[in-house]
């Protein structure tokens, strides 16, 4: 059966789906409660592949597991970018995460050039670090170290393309990323359950309630080719589910703080965002560094998809 016929099957079922199954009195509308149900009615087997958010990376074993489509979040909190069920190892990934800026801030990691911008915000699951101490396994794999410069994954491709909490060339607010792996191997999961690509850390601003969704999804294998890509579809289309977070405001807490003359009612501060070293490779040259760099861009413009991806993102 064609590739465009199961889609169709797939489309239906989840429509029949959502037509059948009411919303329980304050929970998830019926999209977000079957967000993952996406396999062809009446055919057994994994689900199709997928990019998804998990709205509280926290919540469970780690992030993606369980992937929740709904959450209440307050304070510094995660979200998680999972990937299910991919037909080969990543090479190349790229994704924007819309948000409301007035519910939620995301602040921005000075990784600094020519760092390979590794434990950021968003932050890829390759590096050091994932968000602030999440659990990173699976991961994208660490590969080899590229002849000496480091990590063989770069998300500050060429200098350019670094992960930014907020593309200033957009209309809305979407923090982005943009990976690519130079050397090999690779070596993230295939036909696996959700499991993390990255997180993006957010400051609760203002309660209310914010609506996640993903733009410019594309991902591309090691086979050079792309593997998948949704709003817009690029070659391969894929589905691509946000999440719904349940902004609470953060609320101060009254702490015992000494003083002289006894302790006193202060007040906790919001904890901050935790700041990682960027990963680049202990005693890393410079012009190493750029040497891997200007490998990255040569394989950006050889698989294509890159050139598509930067066009995407610097959109008016």
């Amino acid at each position: 059966m064609s590739r465009l016929l199961w889609g169709t099957v797939a489309l239906l079922g989840v429509t029949v789906a959502v037509v059948l199954v009411p919303a329980a009195p304050g929970g998830p509308v019926p999209e977000q409660a079957l967000a993952h149900i996406i396999t062809p009615t009446g055919t057994p087997g994994p689900p199709m592949f997928h990019v998804e958010i998990d709205g509280d990376a926290r919540n469970g074993n780690r992030p993606c597991d369980p992937v929740d489509v709904a959450a209440a979040v307050g304070g510094t909190h995660e979200v998680a970018v999972c990937m299910t069920n991919a037909p080969e190892p990543v090479l190349e990934f790229a994704f924007d995460v819309v948000y409301d800026d007035t519910l939620n801030q995301c602040v921005d990691e000075e990784c600094g050039w020519p760092s390979h911008c590794l434990d950021d915000n968003p932050d890829a699951n390759v590096g050091e670090t994932l968000g602030s101490g999440l659990p990173t396994n699976p991961d994208l794999g660490s590969g080899s170290d590229c002849g000496g410069s480091g990590n063989d994954w770069h998300c500050a491709v060429a200098g350019v393309n670094l992960p930014i909490c907020d593309n200033p060339y957009t209309t809305e607010a979407d923090a982005t990323l943009f990976c690519v792996g130079i050397c090999g191997p690779y070596t993230s999961p295939v036909n696996a359950d959700p499991w993390p690509l990255a997180v993006v850390t957010f400051d609760a601003a203002s309660p209310g309630f914010d609506t996640l969704t993903l733009q410019d999804v594309a991902i591309w294998g090691e086979s050079l080719n792309e593997i998948g890509s949704c709003n817009p579809v690029s070659e391969v289309e894929i589905p691509c589910f946000g999440a719904t977070l349940d902004v609470q405001e953060w609320t101060p807490t009254p702490t015992a703080t000494p003083t002289r003359g006894g302790a006193v009612g202060g007040v906790a501060e919001p904890p901050d965002i935790e700041t990682a070293a960027a990963a680049s490779g202990p005693g890393a040259s410079v012009a190493s560094a750029a040497a891997a760099a200007m490998g990255a861009a040569l394989l950006v413009a050889a698989l294509g998809g890159g050139g598509w991806y930067a066009r995407r993102r610097w959109r008016a």
